[in-house]
């Protein structure tokens, strides 16, 4: 779910106790897929649905540039899709690299979940199984994720999982100097704790 009512602000969360997260299935039916040649366009399909591109060509153009690029990471690896019972691709994650505070760390990637399966628990499903993944790959004590004010919903799974807000000192955001981006953090994460209020109350 995506809601452009509010302001579009950038915000990084993260989590250091990678061990600890609650378990959630997926529901009867619903299978995991790792990414094989191809599924680009699947990818690009779902993420074109929920708004995230004007076409299947931007998207298909965007992944190329995202996730071929590294001839050692290779989506085949990290990238996983939910199949509904149909064989439809529902929702996507990836655990993949990505520079954050100027060091290389692991991070979660592009989740997207269709709003055809809301309210089956797909999401919760999804990233416990990239938490599986992380651990399986022997990575430990640190993973973050990017996301933005726009997507309070899927904030609100986030901090079940035990991600926080990174509050630190330096900026997060891309182009923005460590003075202005207090400031601005702490604006965004007002939004979305203000948002998540009133989610909550729905």
């Amino acid at each position: 779910m995506i809601d452009k009512s509010v302001e579009d602000m950038c915000l990084a969360y993260e989590k250091f106790d990678t061990n600890n997260y609650p378990k959630y299935a997926l529901p009867s039916g619903y299978s995991f897929s790792f990414y094989k040649k191809g599924d680009e366009v699947k990818w690009a399909e779902l993420e074109v649905e929920l708004g995230q591109f004007e076409s299947v060509e931007k998207g298909v153009e965007h992944f190329t540039k995202d996730f071929l690029k590294d001839p050692i990471l290779k989506p085949e690896d990290r990238m996983l899709f939910v199949i509904d019972p149909s064989g439809n691709y529902v929702a996507t994650g990836t655990l993949w690299n990505f520079e954050f505070l100027g060091k290389i760390e692991q991070n979660l990637h592009w989740i997207a979940v269709s709003d055809r399966c809301a309210g089956k628990g797909i999401a919760k499903a999804l990233i416990t199984r990239l938490l599986d993944l992380y651990n399986e790959l022997g990575y430990s004590n640190y993973l973050f994720l990017y996301t933005g004010t726009w997507y309070y919903p899927a904030i609100n799974i986030y901090k079940k999982f035990g991600f926080t807000e990174y509050c630190g000192e330096r900026s997060s955001v891309k182009g923005m100097s460590d003075s202005d981006f207090k400031e601005y953090n702490q604006k965004a994460i007002k939004i979305v704790n203000e948002k998540l209020e009133q989610y909550k109350r729905r």
